[in-house]
């Protein structure tokens, strides 16, 4: 039987679920809203129930998981979370982990940052591959960073070298309380956005519709929040210099008005000097952080994920 791991990447709005075999087979994805958790709200342990429903039903398919890797859109640090960016939560992923079926002791959980694991999918299967260096920036309900150089990805001192989120704004706000990128840029800060200008509630897609249908309103949010956001990976380029630039999460990968606003300011602030990082679209789309997941669980067994196919089965929501 071809060993196989449980891999999950924890959004803001939605989380995916996938069974990988070594061979880069997806055995079965699911994809669920990140839900309330718990009765007192603790999204954390609605992803373990999460990890567990989707666990057995791997395992009524044959494929029981080796090893079960998570990522959240949280700082990580040596498999805790340490902040409340996103998620509401109180107990750990490993407590709740444990509590939830004592037995997976022996199943191990991996824990990172859901855009470290984006990186990595990246790095291996996607467009950062054979680059000796390049930054990887996840544009969803939030918004981050990794770098990755030689196939590793740089954690930082304290292991916090994902917050360009927390990048000031380069170009005028819409308030006071929009003074950094994830407060302007991000896919929950287009939607307040857009709300606070129409009065109308709308998630990211319906806002890109809208904007191809000639809304004033959306395209300004959309394009006002691409041209930072290409600001702001312009200035980050210059710090760090890499060898490209992966722009991926949902928001990052969709053909909108804000992809195409990044891409020009980016080339406008990075044509100033020669030979400037590349900007391109990740080429795992919404699979970059499961298939970094998959690594990582592959290699906290000792084993290798030697492939990723190239056409998985569609997602499958439970």
């Amino acid at each position: 039987m071809t060993a196989t791991v449980l891999s999950l990447d924890v959004g803001g709005t939605k989380t995916l679920a996938a069974g990988v075999a070594a061979d880069g087979r997806v055995v079965r994805e699911w994809t669920e809203a990140t839900g309330p958790g718990a009765a007192d709200g603790d999204q954390v342990a609605w992803v373990i129930d999460f990890a567990a429903r989707a666990a057995a039903d791997l395992g009524r398919l044959g494929h029981p998981p080796l090893c079960v890797a998570a990522g959240f859109p949280e700082y990580v640090v040596d498999g805790r979370l340490t902040s409340h960016e996103v998620l509401d939560w109180a107990v750990q992923p490993h407590d709740a982990y444990l509590a939830r079926d004592p037995g997976a002791a022996e199943r191990p959980l991996v824990i990172d940052s859901d855009v470290r694991l984006g990186a990595l999918g990246e790095a291996r299967f996607g467009a950062g591959a054979g680059f000796a260096s390049f930054l990887y920036v996840s544009l969803g309900t939030g918004l981050s960073s990794a770098l990755v150089i030689d196939d590793r990805i740089w954690a930082g001192a304290r292991g916090e070298a994902i917050g360009f989120g927390e990048f000031p704004l380069a170009v005028p706000a819409d308030s006071a309380d929009r003074a950094t990128l994830e407060t302007y840029s991000s896919g929950s800060a287009v939607q307040a956005r857009y709300a606070e200008r129409t009065g109308r509630r709308a998630d990211g897609r319906a806002i890109a519709a809208a904007a191809r249908a000639g809304d004033a309103a959306a395209l300004d949010v959309l394009s006002s929040a691409g041209t930072a956001l290409g600001e702001g990976i312009a200035a980050l380029v210059a710090v760090l210099d890499p060898h490209a630039v992966v722009l991926g999460g949902g928001l990052g990968t969709a053909d909108t008005p804000l992809r195409t606003a990044a891409t020009e300011a980016y080339l406008r602030r990075s044509g100033r000097r020669t030979g400037a990082a590349a900007l391109v679209p990740a080429r795992c789309g919404h699979r970059s952080g499961m298939l970094g997941g998959a690594v990582a669980a592959f290699r906290a067994i000792g084993q290798d994920l030697r492939g990723a196919a190239a056409g998985p089965p569609p997602a499958t929501d439970r």
